[in-house]
């Protein structure tokens, strides 16, 4: 074990036991939809991964509250590598050159879904979760009209330096985007439907909110289940799910694939509801606003 990852583990290990404190007083309930019933899937220390019965929404119990998330998005996330790390004058520069390419945060591959999606230059994009505003100017170079929201205020500041916009307040972004994309920020949420609403509220009619997420299928749990496993935990309190995904479009058109390259998004009918078969890594999860 490398030492950045054995000092990741012992970060941990204070949060793996307050599950015991945190199980006190506090009901197992659905944070989506608030089902008290629910399918035990896996255990984290005193934490459990739930399934709702009544949603499908996988979800972390016991979990914090808004504000504590809030103050540890602020302070206490940090993954290694560009995620939570803000880059130095000089190497800002370098990733500017070199328009991110071998980064690690090059994001040709979601320009290219997204236009297979239908999006063209000029049209209106918010960046749902831009963290310190990499993609939203990646964006901004492909033709795009976009803008970011992010939760943590420190890393919203630091997109200045980009010369994009990443707010911290989603109202003063306004509405009528013609896509709102999330990439890998779903399950960080207190509570996706939620999340997920307020992001179709921000689009016009006909237009699409698209999330790439973390994949908690029981299709995928079953193919690939020490990989589920490690895909929860402090991070990420809950995984989206085909069954969930279904419950959030309603008889709304939808998307939810595990697929997700350009090919499968384009074939997509934007009038129809298509739910695949998902048994890989990565939830493709495509809202259409109705017109």
């Amino acid at each position: 074990m490398t030492l950045p990852a054995l000092r990741h583990r012992l970060r941990q290990i204070p949060w793996l036991v307050s599950g015991l404190t945190g199980r006190f007083g506090q009901p197992a309930i659905c944070p989506a939809c608030g089902g008290r019933n629910h399918d035990s899937l896996a255990w984290k220390g005193f934490f459990q991964m739930l399934e709702c019965r009544q949603c499908g929404l996988c979800h972390r119990f016991p979990n914090e509250s808004a504000t504590a998330l809030q103050t540890f998005y602020d302070d206490g996330y940090a993954e290694p590598g560009l995620t939570t790390e803000l880059p130095d004058d000089a190497k800002l520069a370098h990733l500017l050159a070199s328009r991110f390419v071998d980064s690690g945060k090059d994001f040709r591959w979601l320009i290219e879904r997204l236009q297979a999606l239908g999006l063209k230059a000029g049209d209106r994009v918010l960046d749902y979760g831009a963290n310190w505003g990499y993609c939203t100017w990646q964006l901004r170079q492909a033709g795009f009209d976009a803008v970011g929201y992010e939760l943590s205020r420190p890393r919203a500041a630091y997109a200045a330096k980009l010369g994009v916009t990443v707010e911290t307040n989603l109202d003063r972004l306004g509405d009528g985007f013609k896509m709102v994309v999330s990439c890998h920020v779903i399950e960080h949420v207190p509570d996706p439907r939620a999340s997920l609403e307020q992001q179709l509220a921000r689009v016009v009619p006909g237009g699409l909110v698209v999330a790439f997420t973390p994949n908690g299928s029981a299709a995928f749990r079953s193919a690939e289940s020490t990989r589920w496993y490690r895909s929860w935990g402090q991070v990420h309190p809950v995984l989206l799910t085909d069954r969930f995904c279904r419950v959030v479009a309603a008889d709304r058109p939808c998307l939810v694939t595990s697929e997700g390259g350009s090919e499968r998004l384009a074939r997509w009918n934007p009038g129809q509801q298509e739910v695949d078969r998902c048994d890989q890594d990565f939830l493709t999860l495509v809202l259409r606003r109705p017109d």
